[in-house]
């Protein structure tokens, strides 16, 4: 079966309001929703993208619980190496709103994943020991 016909007949938004959680993953002891959303937010504009598979759910549950936040609400399920690293690496970030819908005080709190992709960043270079020089 395609991915698409997969996607439609199990799709938890459906004929749903925007705010329907439709999957719960953690960050740490706090829950993190994957609301319906619009076609810019959410669980429709991953889908929207062609992204949604248990694949792609099982790596924003790993990226968020296990993760590094990279800077607020930006999450990564590798660490962004830096310094003289020359080759990317395939790594998977999750965008959150851990904050209300729009910035409203009161609003729709939190307003949960904004989106999920693939990235290329560069890889994790390993801390040097006392009596190594690093060369670039």
């Amino acid at each position: 079966m395609p991915a698409a016909a997969t996607v439609s007949a199990s799709n938890p938004c459906r004929s749903q309001h925007y705010s329907k959680v439709a999957y719960t993953f953690w960050i740490g002891p706090k829950r993190m929703p994957l609301r319906c959303g619009t076609q810019t937010w959410g669980y429709n504009h991953i889908v929207a993208r062609g992204r949604w598979s248990t694949s792609f759910k099982n790596k924003i549950g790993d990226t968020l619980f296990n993760g590094y936040e990279k800077s607020p609400g930006v999450y990564y399920r590798y660490k962004v190496g830096t310094g003289c690293s020359p080759n990317p690496r395939k790594n998977f970030k999750v965008v959150v709103n851990k904050g209300p819908l729009g910035g409203r005080p009161g609003g729709l709190t939190p307003q949960g994943i904004i989106t999920a992709t693939v990235e290329y960043t560069a890889r994790p270079i390993a801390a040097p020991s006392a009596s190594a020089e690093t060369v670039c």
